[in-house]
């Protein structure tokens, strides 16, 4: 029977080499000069206990967050692999030094969502929960991989969901519809005359409403691509020197769109979205 791209790619990310986690670190960006910096010296640096066993590694002047993962907490979710992780619920359950390596993982991770920052990850073998029976947490294979994983979701109890490769854009509208279908070879130039709007503004705006229409509240629906579809609407429009502003700007279900723009009562619905938005 034939597998999918995904199921493979999740195949090939098992770690098959023995390589060093000082190795794999420094390969991702991590400064390892101090560490030598032990009783061991520069012979034994990769068994610096300071350092070997730790989950997470940062470089804060270069922005670069590397995790260590366990290959058998990757799942696939929608034809993409992620690892759902709690470290911070998962604290509770150590003891030791192991409550701060969690702790320190979960500021990596909280990080790394705020800033939307890739990280760098290194896969490890074999199913942790059966170490840590035997007493040990390290791994006999690594891996680091060669794709970049993000931060999809960190709510405030600490569950996060890391996706391994780009993250699609949770919330879309028409213009960023119309440039994801719209091959260049089928772009024309326009004889009518087109206000320039900001994609941060809109991006804004759409991360605001959260997927939702911010006149009715229905959701918006999905597209093929898992987002939720929005229309942004200048309330006062540029032509008629409206701003380009969050303050001007609201995102709308396609129906109450059209509505602002040529029901007989549009005049009302701007002043009431101005109050919206304002609130």
């Amino acid at each position: 029977m034939s597998i999918s791209n995904s199921e493979q790619q999740l195949i090939d990310l098992k770690p098959t080499s023995h390589r060093k986690i000082i190795e794999l670190v420094e390969e991702a960006g991590i400064d390892v000069s101090d560490w030598p910096n032990f009783k061991g010296g520069t012979e034994k640096a990769a068994s610096n206990p300071k350092y070997c066993y730790e989950w997470s590694f940062e470089n804060k002047k270069e922005n670069i967050i590397v995790l260590n993962l366990w290959f058998d907490n990757c799942e696939l979710e929608n034809d993409t692999i992620i690892q759902k992780l709690n470290m911070r619920a998962e604290s509770e359950e150590f003891t030791g030094i192991r409550i701060r390596r969690a702790i320190n993982m979960d500021f990596s991770l909280q990080r790394a969502a705020r800033l939307k920052s890739p990280v760098r990850v290194i896969m490890c073998d074999e199913n942790p929960k059966e170490k840590l029976k035997e007493g040990k947490s390290t791994a006999d294979k690594r891996n680091l991989d060669s794709v970049d994983w993000y931060v999809k979701e960190y709510d405030e109890e600490g569950n996060c969901v890391l996706q391994r490769g780009e993250l699609a854009a949770p919330y879309i509208d028409q213009f960023i519809l119309r440039d994801l279908e719209v091959n260049p070879s089928e772009k024309h130039e326009s004889t009518s005359f087109v206000y320039p709007r900001s994609k941060a503004v809109r991006d804004e705006v759409l991360l605001r409403a959260k997927g939702n229409c911010e006149h009715c509240g229905e959701e918006g629906f999905r597209t093929n691509a898992g987002a939720f579809y929005l229309e942004s609407h200048h309330i006062v429009p540029l032509s008629e020197e409206g701003i380009d502003h969050i303050s001007n700007v609201i995102a709308l279900c396609p129906n109450h769109h059209r509505e602002a723009h040529y029901s007989e009562n549009s005049n009302e619905l701007r002043k009431l979205f101005l109050e919206k938005v304002s609130s």
